[in-house]
């Protein structure tokens, strides 16, 4: 599995900013009331940026140092259970990615008002940073899933392992 570059990432949350964006004009303009992102949107998603590196936690202690813990008879983590992790950790940065943007998205909207409504601006803030903690916290996670490279992988073709 490849890691998550940051151009995709960027694409989405552009794509969720423009959405919500073009959604909260059309509210506007049918006479509909806006979409406010509830705090507990913003709290669940730091609460999961949070909670998704500390299930990636054993999985990087044990691929840090493979041969010391190899040496050591230490468990090693069930591959299973890394690969929901890492799977995880990939949902995790598009989500917070997607809601990031569209919590900014949102903000640019309320600021671009005649009249500011702060106690709105502050909900979509809160779901951006919590977009944003997510994102970080996953790709951390992702990258703490990878594998380092072994002996046998840096030998060169032809050579004896």
């Amino acid at each position: 599995m490849k890691p998550t570059r940051p151009g995709p990432l960027l694409i989405v949350a552009l794509v969720g900013a423009v959405a919500l964006f073009g959604v909260e004009t059309l509210l506007l303009r049918l006479g509909e009331p806006l979409l406010t992102p509830p705090v507990t949107l913003g709290v669940t998603l730091l609460m999961l940026g949070v909670i998704i590196p500390a299930l990636a936690w054993p999985i990087r202690q044990s691929t840090r140092d493979q041969s010391e813990r190899q040496a050591a008879n230490n468990r090693l983590v069930n591959p299973f259970y890394a690969t929901r992790v890492v799977v995880l950790a990939k949902a995790g940065a598009l989500t917070g990615a997607i809601l990031a943007g569209a919590g900014v998205g949102v903000v640019v909207f309320l600021l671009g008002r005649i009249v500011v409504v702060w106690g709105h601006v502050v909900l979509a803030g809160v779901t951006v940073l919590g977009g944003v903690v997510l994102l970080v916290g996953s790709l951390l996670a992702e990258r703490w899933c990878q594998i380092p490279p072994s002996n046998d992988d840096t030998a060169h073709e032809g050579e004896p392992a």
